[in-house]
């Protein structure tokens, strides 16, 4: 079995311990067959209830061993495309961390290479390097499941140098450097960038640099860290007074014009997708998957954009001339078809009935003290951000700050009397132009003047009946104890859950040994039929958003926190009283204080070793 963590894979791991037939069946669950509320099916249902854990069932279908000689290459590159080097360290203005949620965001910074440098630097860039014996391996601002990294950053935004073209860019971490693949007329630049101080930012994924280690359940994971790398973009962005936005209205054709995906990359298969797994050499599984495209724009302002108009110039982009042949990543692989059909199965055609591009009004989000986080910039804490691979097991989280760290994972922020959680108006959930659709199951472990128990945070507020409903109708839903107005987070039971929870984890001892960890519950069936299958990536996207609000409050506390990927789905449904598909557990979270590896030297990141690690 493989168990996900968000920590590099070296020798030094400890190994992995097997346990009994007995003990797996403690956790009492049905197989990973999933009972459907309709009658019809769906590609991304088929794909999620495949691709479920379970201790009796079996593990999602992966490689079963790691082929260390085709792990891929983390780092993306396309030869000889021009280089336009960004100022490293660029030139910032630090922001206090707390204010960056709490108060209005600062004046806009000009469009220029340096906050281009400055929004990059602090958001999908190298953060150190590792060594240990003679392994050697790279971190990064944006965190990714098993430090792999399949997402990739580019850019759309006036050319520095030629002021009558906009420059097409790939973001390449390692050196900090933007590689200008195109450049387009600036004709084309009021359909896309409809007023000065804009650019477009698209991410795309290859998915088989987590196909690699996790197999067919790999369409996860890669959607987890695009909500990852949405969330250290937003957050990024709002440091230099930027807003950003998700163009939900542009087609998956649409992204893949914008990010270049037939130019310079392998050729899709000539023979149509496979209907079953393939080893050998399948290079086309390098190319990328278009995600979405990031509007930014002077926060306060309210840009024009009409799909039509940007899809048709997007259009036009088949036409530039592409520069640079992506570099390969690896000389053999396996071809896990159930990922490639399932993506194209849930790509996105075009805007929704109706769909426009609109912008929320700025929301502040709640504070209890500004005294709870130590004194760090923004800044400082997206670069320190560390995923934890051991917690303690002995620290304690004050009552406080476990309320405060949740207030900030609300979506709508500080909301008024009357008023619910829904809207996602709140930074960095107001770069996704949906309501939230995520709740957090929580398991507290140790957290002052609070009993161990289930606890229940509900980040929706119009899914509140829904959700007493669908879970055990012996759950308290009771407020706890000192828990601020406007916090809608309820106790569900009393008890000590560590155990639980780190059997449901896939056994994994970090889910017990922190303060507290949580399952994100997403509602899921009736979004995949209101909506459409396009919901089902960005599902995850939401999910890995609220991971890295997490992640920071964390280190902004001087603590730690890691995603866990490696869960019995099923298991957390039953313990919850969820039956069918209406609510699926999505995402697991840990956070406490870490045991940190002392054979583990840290580098800086830049200069870097110049390995590709």
């Amino acid at each position: 079995m493989l168990l996900r963590h968000r920590h590099h894979l070296h020798l030094l791991s400890r190994p992995r311990r097997c346990f009994p037939l007995a003990a797996l069946r403690c956790v009492a669950m049905s197989s990973s067959v999933c009972p459907s509320s309709s009658t019809s099916t769906s590609a991304a249902a088929d794909y999620h209830c495949r691709t479920k854990h379970s201790p009796t069932a079996g593990y999602a279908r992966g490689p079963g061993r790691l082929d260390w000689a085709n792990q891929p290459n983390p780092f993306l590159r396309f030869c000889p495309a021009p280089q336009l080097p960004l100022p490293n360290p660029p030139p910032v203005a630090p922001v206090p961390y707390p204010a960056l949620f709490h108060s209005p965001p600062p004046p806009p910074q000009p469009l220029t290479v340096d906050s281009l440098s400055a929004l990059l630097f602090h958001s999908l860039a190298l953060s150190a390097w590792k060594s240990a014996g003679l392994s050697t391996w790279s971190l990064r601002v944006n965190p990714s499941s098993g430090n792999l990294h399949p997402t990739e950053a580019h850019l759309l935004f006036p050319h520095p140098r030629e002021a009558d073209r906009l420059a097409v860019a790939h973001y390449a971490p390692r050196d900090h450097l933007l590689e200008v693949r195109a450049t387009a007329p600036v004709g084309d630049r009021s359909a896309i960038l409809s007023a000065p101080g804009m650019a477009v930012l698209a991410l795309s994924s290859i998915f088989w640099r987590e196909a690699w280690k996790y197999g067919e359940r790999a369409l996860r994971y890669c959607n987890h860290d695009v909500g990852h790398a949405l969330a250290a973009v937003a957050v990024a962005a709002a440091t230099l007074g930027w807003d950003a936005r998700v163009l939900d209205g542009l087609s998956d054709e649409d992204l893949g014009r914008l990010v270049g995906v037939d130019k310079g990359s392998p050729a899709a298969p000539p023979e149509g997708l496979p209907d079953k797994v393939v080893k050998g050499k399948a290079p086309w599984v390098e190319r990328q998957h278009p995600d979405c495209a990031v509007l930014l724009f002077p926060a306060g302002s309210e840009p024009e954009v009409d799909y039509g108009r940007m899809s048709e110039a997007l259009r036009g982009f088949d036409g530039l001339e592409w520069v640079g042949k992506a570099n390969a990543l690896s000389k053999d692989h396996v071809v896990w078809d159930v990922i490639y059909r399932t993506a194209e199965q849930v790509k996105k055609h075009g805007p929704a009935l109706g769909e426009r591009f609109f912008v929320m009004p700025w929301q502040k989000s709640p504070a209890l003290s500004n005294g709870l986080y130590n004194e760090l910039t923004v800044q400082e804490v997206v670069r320190q951000r560390r995923s934890a691979v051991d917690m303690d097991g002995v620290h304690v989280m004050g009552r406080d700050t476990f309320y405060q760290m949740l207030m900030h994972c609300l979506p709508s922020g500080e909301v008024g009397s009357g008023e619910r959680q829904g809207q996602q108006s709140a930074l960095p959930f107001r770069v996704l132009p949906w309501e939230a659709e995520v709740h957090a199951a929580l398991f507290v472990h140790h957290i002052s003047g609070l009993p161990k128990g289930m606890y229940f945070l509900v980040r929706n507020e119009e899914h509140f009946d829904a959700l007493q409903h669908a879970m055990r109708q012996d759950f308290e839903w009771v407020k706890p104890e000192g828990c601020p107005d406007g916090l809608p987070l309820y106790r569900l039971m009393k008890g000590d859950c560590q155990k639980f929870a780190m059997q449901v984890s896939c056994f994994q001892e970090i889910a017990s040994h922190g303060c507290f960890s949580l399952g994100m519950i997403a509602r899921f069936e009736p979004v995949l039929h209101e909506k459409g299958e396009w919901m089902y990536p960005r599902l995850f996207w939401e999910t890995g958003i609220l991971g890295q609000v997490l992640y920071l409050e964390a280190h902004a506390v001087g603590i730690s926190a890691t995603g866990i990927g490696c869960y019995f789905d099923d298991a957390v449904h039953e313990a919850l009283g969820l039956k069918g598909l209406e609510f699926q557990s999505l995402y697991h979270f840990t956070v406490g204080a870490p045991v940190l590896d002392k054979r583990i030297m840290s580098l800086p990141a830049y200069p870097g070793p110049g390995i590709d690690a």
